[in-house]
């Protein structure tokens, strides 16, 4: 699958912190809330930042086991969880989910969890995870699923061509096939309560702010690359980032790109 440095994954997290629908939390932290060492899985934890945002909600007996392809975030993950919270069981995994969960689903799970991750995957793979989680009766919280909308201000005049290529690319192959993309939150909707679920969703859209400048950098700096990846004018794209990096680096940026979390839970 398609990888993500780090140091994206360090500037982004606060913003996902910020992001994260507070109610749809809330709901599934009360799902672990009676039971005696709630176990959790993560999907494509990265370098563990559901478990950051989770931790001070649940019980304190918690058990989680994290996974991720790539050998080094889950190698950070794995010191960072034992140095931020050792007094936690918590197990890493490196785990192709390219090729499905079902190994991951083995052991019992009292909660499958992932964050920013469903927009990568295919239909077939959404396809395959909910049949994997229905069989079982699990419940499933997915956080921070981009929808497609973008909005900057100031506005600039290329600002929905950009987006218009940012979301052409979001549809590539990440790894699991031609990707969903902004249409994976509804999908997975859909697809959970066919499946006999019970979903809430709610937006958890990004706020960056004057403050997070580095965040929105790097953002801008991305999606000037998306644009070129999808042959917007290399005239064009410069002439955009240029515009976007000077409000940044004035203080007047504002941009907001919206997400949604959900929990889904067997009926």
């Amino acid at each position: 699958m398609s990888g993500f440095s780090a140091e994206w994954l360090d500037v982004r997290e606060p913003l996902d912190a910020r992001a994260r629908n507070p109610g749809i939390l809330a709901r599934a932290a009360a799902l672990c809330a009676e039971l005696s060492a709630p176990r959790i899985t993560d999907l494509a934890s990265g370098t563990g930042s559901t478990l950051r945002a989770m931790q001070p909600v649940l019980p304190a007996d918690q058990v989680w086991r994290l996974t991720d392809h790539d050998r080094t975030l889950i190698e950070t993950a794995h010191a960072r969880a034992h140095a931020e919270f050792p007094e936690l069981n918590v197990e890493t995994l490196q785990a192709d989910l390219a090729h499905g969960i079902e190994p991951l689903l083995d052991e019992p799970v009292d909660l499958l969890t992932t964050s920013a991750f469903l927009d990568l995957v295919s239909a077939d793979w959404l396809d395959g995870l909910v049949a994997a989680v229905a069989a079982r009766r699990i419940p499933f919280y997915a956080a921070l699923t981009y929808d497609g909308r973008i909005s900057c201000q100031p506005e600039h005049p290329l600002d929905d061509t950009v987006r218009a290529a940012v979301n052409r690319h979001q549809y590539g192959d990440k790894g699991f096939g031609p990707a969903l993309g902004p249409r994976a939150v509804l999908q997975a909707v859909k697809r959970f309560e066919a499946a006999g679920f019970s979903v809430d969703f709610a937006p958890s859209d990004w706020e960056a702010e004057p403050a997070d400048a580095a965040f929105q950098h790097a953002l801008v700096d991305g999606w000037a690359q998306a644009a070129l990846d999808m042959d917007v004018p290399a005239g064009e794209v410069s002439n955009w980032q240029s515009a976007r990096r000077a409000a940044i680096a004035d203080g007047h940026s504002h941009i907001t790109v919206s997400h949604h979390d959900f929990l889904a839970v067997p009926g």
